[in-house]
C-alpha cells in the first residue's frame, strides 16, 4: 500500500485523537522493521496516534550503563519512525516516564541519590520489599529530567509529551514523608508534576500525563494544574469506573481556559497473559470507547505492556487493535471469525485468514473455561510461570473439570491452526499464535499433573518448559525484536 493510499477521512462522529501505545521498555525492543510494520497496520486501521512506553530504552548520550544491554532506540531511528508516521496521518507522541516506574536507572549507584527510597521500600499491595523506582519529588530530580528531555524531545515533530508519572509507590515514604504528612501525598504528587511540566512547556510540549493519582484521591480535583495538560485516564479492567472518574476531570475543566482535553486509556489485557484475555480486553475498550463519547475525551489511547517478562506475542494484540478501531471510528464491530478475516485481507494483513481468525478469537477465550481469575493477569500463564508456594496458590480452588474444559479448548484450536493455509504458516504472527497456543497447553498440563499428584508427569512437563519451549520461545522472539532484554525474560522460565 502506498502512503497515498492511507486513508484519512473518517467520520465527525469518531473519537478524533485515536492512539496506541506499545511498551518497550519491559524486555522487548522491536526491530526497526516490526516498528515500520507496525506504523502501517495503525495506518490501514485509522489510527492517528502512535507512542512508544520508554523508560530507560534510549540511547542517552551520557548513560549508557542504564541502556548498555537492552538493544536501545536511537535519535536516528525515531527521527526515521517520525518521517514515517507523519508520512501516514499519524502523530509520534514523545513518551518517557519522568517520575515511578525507574528502576532500571536508580537500580545504579550513580542515580540512587536522585531516588525517594534509594535502599528500597516496601510496597502495601504487593506485601512485599522492592528495589527503588521512584525519582525524589524535588529540583534537583526535575532538572534531572530536563537534562533528558533536551536530548529525547528534538526527535518528534509532535507538540505533545507524555511523562508518565503513574504509580509513583514510594512517595511519602521516603524523603517527602514529612512533608507528604504535612501536606498530603497528592499535593506533593502535584507540585513535583508542575515541575516537570515547565520543564516541558520549555521545550514547547503540551504534557501528557496518566491520571491515576490525581484520581486516587476523594474530593474536587485541581483545576489549575490541568491547564495545558492531557491527564490520561487509564484502567484496563471490564468495569472500570470511567464515567464516576471521567465525571470528576469534566468538573474540574470546567474552570480551565477553553476547557482543557483529556483522553481515556483501556488495555489490549495482553500483559501477562499468552493472549488468553481478549473478553475482559473487548469489555474494557468498549466501556472506554463509551465514555469517552458520552464526557467529549479527545482522544483514545489503547495500551498494551509488558510486565514480568514480555511473555506476550503481538498476534494477542490483534483482535483489540482491531475492535477498538471500530469503536472509535463508530462503525460495526466486528464479531465473527469471517468479519475478523475479512478486516485482516483488506488491511493487508493476511489472505486466506478466517482460519487464523477463529483460532486467535478462540485462544483468546480460553480463561473463560476457569471461574478462577487473577487480577490483571491470566490464570493460564500463571500456571505456566509460577514456582513453589506461588504455583500451588495459583492452583488453590481451581477444579480439574475446568482444566479438561480448558484442554479441550486447546486441542480444537489446535486443530484449526492445522487447516491454515501454507501461506500464513510463514506469517510471523501465525508462528507467535502457535507457540503462545503450545505454552498455554504446557501451562494446563503443568496444572493437570499437580491436581492428579503426579510427580514424574508434572517433572516431565517442567523439562519441557525450561528446554524446547525455552528454545523456542527465543527463536521467536528473534524474528521481530533485538537482543536486548531477551536474557531477562527467558530468565522467567
Amino acid at each position: 500500500m502506498k502512503v497515498a493510499d492511507f486513508p484519512k477521512n473518517v467520520s465527525s462522529a469518531c473519537v478524533p485523537v485515536r492512539g496506541f501505545m506499545l511498551d518497550v521498555s519491559r524486555g522487548r525492543v522491536p526491530t526497526m522493521e516490526a516498528l515500520a510494520g507496525l506504523i502501517d497496520l495503525l495506518a490501514r486501521l485509522q489510527y492517528n496516534q502512535f507512542q512508544l512506553y520508554i523508560e530507560h530504552t534510549y540511547a542517552f548520550e551520557n548513560h549508557e550503563e542504564v541502556w548498555r544491554d537492552a538493544s536501545p532506540l536511537t535519535a536516528d531511528e525515531l527521527r526515521k519512525l517520525d518521517k514515517l508516521c507523519r508520512e501516514r496521518g499519524i502523530e509520534f507522541v514523545p513518551n518517557l516516564n519522568s517520575f515511578g516506574h525507574v528502576e532500571r536507572w536508580l537500580k545504579h549507584e550513580k542515580y540512587k541519590p536522585l531516588a525517594e527510597c534509594p535502599d528500597g521500600f516496601y510496597h502495601a499491595i504487593f506485601k512485599m520489599q522492592r528495589v527503588a523506582g521512584t525519582f525524589a519529588a524535588c529540583e534537583e530530580t526535575a532538572d534531572f529530567m530536563d537534562g533528558l528531555y533536551d536530548e529525547f524531545l528534538p526527535n518528534f515533530s509532535s507538540e505533545k509529551f507524555n511523562i508518565g508519572g503513574d504509580e509513583p509507590w514510594e512517595l511519602g515514604q521516603g524523603r517527602s514523608r514529612e512533608l507528604c504528612e504535612k501536606r498530603g501525598k497528592r499535593s506533593v504528587y502535584l507540585e513535583h508534576m508542575a515541575r516537570l511540566k515547565k520543564r516541558v512547556e520549555k521545550h514547547g510540549k503540551k504534557m501528557m500525563f496518566w491520571g491515576d493519582v490525581l484520581l486516587g484521591e476523594s474530593g474536587e480535583i485541581p483545576s489549575a494544574f490541568l491547564k495545558n495538560t492531557i491527564p490520561v485516564i487509564w484502567g484496563y479492567d471490564a468495569g472500570h469506573p470511567f464515567d464516576e472518574q471521567c465525571s470528576r476531570v469534566l468538573t474540574a475543566l470546567e474552570n480551565v481556559d477553553g476547557n482543557g482535553e483529556f483522553y481515556l486509556a483501556p488495555g489490549t489485557s495482553s500483559w501477562l497473559s499468552f493472549g488468553t484475555r481478549q473478553t475482559n480486553a473487548l469489555k474494557n475498550i468498549r466501556e472506554a470507547c463509551l465514555a469517552a463519547k458520552k464526557y467529549g475525551a479527545s482522544g483514545i489511547l489503547l495500551t498494551t505492556w509488558g510486565d514480568f517478562g514480555y511473555h506476550n506475542p503481538f498476534c494477542a494484540n490483534l483482535i483489540p487493535l482491531v475492535v477498538a478501531s471500530a469503536e472509535m471510528l463508530g462503525g460495526k464491530v466486528p464479531e465473527t471469525a469471517k468479519e475478523f478475516a475479512e478486516i485482516f485481507e483488506k488491511i493487508g494483513l493476511l489472505n486466506d485468514a478466517e482460519s487464523f481468525a477463529e483460532a486467535l478469537l478462540n485462544f483468546g477465550k480460553l480463561d473463560d473455561c476457569i471461574s478462577k481469575k487473577i487480577t490483571n493477569r491470566s490464570i493460564t500463564r500463571e500456571m505456566f510461570f509460577a514456582k513453589g508456594e506461588a504455583f500451588e496458590s495459583v492452583m488453590s480452588g481451581v477444579p480439574a473439570d475446568e482444566i479438561a474444559a480448558a484442554q479441550a479448548g486447546i486441542s480444537k484450536i489446535e486443530k484449526i491452526l492445522l487447516s491454515v493455509p501454507a501461506e500464513t504458516r510463514n506469517a510471523l504472527i501465525f508462528k507467535e499464535l502457535v507457540l503462545a497456543v503450545k505454552m498455554a497447553h504446557t501451562a494446563l498440563r503443568r496444572a493437570e499433573a499437580f491436581l492428579k499428584n503426579d510427580a514424574d508427569a508434572r517433572a516431565a512437563v517442567e523439562t519441557e518448559m525450561t528446554g524446547t519451549l525455552k528454545a523456542e520461545f527465543a527463536a521467536v522472539w528473534r524474528l521481530s525484536n533485538r537482543e536486548g532484554g531477551l536474557a531477562e525474560s527467558l530468565a522467567w522460565f
